[in-house]
């Protein structure tokens, strides 16, 4: 007799098919290799749901995960009904990218948001019979650094939100981390698709509910646009670490930072002279902010300094109406910078459980 023992990468993603339900085949090939999804079909654990080229987790696949680990979410078979299908997937698409980024989101309870990393499905609380979000659009919770952030899926065609519901769900079910900074994330697959979703109009008929793009200008949070995928994973990762403006920084400029003046604590820091901004978590309110103000006291244009796939967006919000010199990117030559945005990579070692024992699947 033989003993396959399961590689993190293949229990990973059988854990990540049972809390999203539906995963794009494409998105979890940029994740996974295929040796991952030859080992999982080879057992009949997953298949493709064919209509969308996704995956979706067996009964025999969650079977294997009930025999072999705990603190899992109930297994809840996919219905195949569009709606179900677009709400989950899009989910799972940011499901992968925090999961890039190393934070992990398997955590089943909201008390876990105490510790940093964690990624907090929302769907795990929103059961029959009590469901403590409501109608809201939170679709989950993330722990950055010291930030606790609510995340919202941006598309076009999202539809309108009451703004009062979504900051009443948010501060009530965050209530037991009250000394943590709060922040809102906007993600969707692009940041075209995000500001796409913000230009939309409100429609005529008479509704209490608001468009994404107003609710934009109400939230007294901070607000960071953060699409999925490898720009995105690199934000997040980034965005880890409490002090993370200053480490990027630093990484950017090395000696050559300068400390801004203390009446413009907006400004990163100064180089050669001229306000550095630091851009990539993409607090368009405070770059805009810290923008104005150089503008007003004759220090404009900045530079700003952004991650590779964020120049263009930064170069037509600012440097084309003549604000910013320059769109640094953040050398990925650079140690420093490396160690800052290094993405997870799932293992092929073996997995252990907590208790440290190894995963077999069934005999051979």
């Amino acid at each position: 007799m033989i003993l396959l023992v399961f590689s993190t990468a293949e229990v990973d993603a059988l854990r990540l098919l049972r809390l999203c339900r539906y995963i794009p085949v494409s998105d979890m090939a940029a994740v996974f290799n295929d040796a991952v999804f030859q080992t999982l079909f080879h057992f009949d654990f997953i298949k493709v749901y064919q209509k969308h080229e996704a995956y979706v987790l067996t009964e025999a696949g969650s079977r294997f995960l009930d025999a072999n680990l705990d603190d899992l979410p109930p297994y809840i078979p996919p219905n195949y009904h569009e709606e179900d299908y677009l709400r989950r997937s899009r989910v799972a698409k940011f499901t992968l990218t925090a999961y890039r980024a190393g934070l992990s989101p398997f955590h089943t309870e909201l008390s876990s948001l105490t510790e940093n990393g964690v990624c907090y499905l929302t769907s795990l609380s929103r059961t029959m019979g009590l469901n403590p979000w409501g109608s809201t659009r939170i679709a989950a919770l993330l722990r950055l650094g010291d930030m606790v952030c609510g995340v919202h899926y941006l598309c076009v065609g999202i539809g309108l939100l009451s703004l009062n519901d979504e900051l009443t769900a948010f501060e009530n079910n965050t209530a037991h981390l009250s000394g943590n900074p709060r922040s809102i994330i906007f993600t969707g697959e692009s940041y075209a698709d995000i500001f796409n979703a913000l230009a939309e109009p409100k429609p005529k008929r008479k509704t209490r509910r608001i468009t994404y793009g107003k609710a934009y200008e109400r939230f007294s949070y901070p607000v960071h646009f953060i699409p999925c995928g490898e720009v995105g994973a690199r934000q997040l990762r980034m965005m880890l670490h409490a002090d993370y403006r200053a480490r990027m920084t630093v990484a950017a400029l090395g000696s050559h930072a300068q400390r801004p003046p203390k009446e413009h604590p907006e400004w990163d820091a100064l180089f050669e002279g001229t306000p550095f901004i630091m851009a990539a978590d993409m607090d368009f309110t405070r770059i805009d902010a810290a923008v104005r103000s150089a503008k007003e006291c004759g220090r404009a244009p900045v530079y700003l300094a952004a991650l590779d796939g964020q120049i263009g967006i930064l170069q037509k919000r600012y440097k084309s109406k003549g604000l910013a010199k320059t769109v640094l990117v953040f050398d990925p030559g650079k140690e420093a910078v490396r160690r800052q945005l290094a993405l997870y990579s799932p293992s092929v070692r073996h997995f252990e459980t907590a208790e440290g024992v190894e995963v077999c699947a069934p005999p051979i």
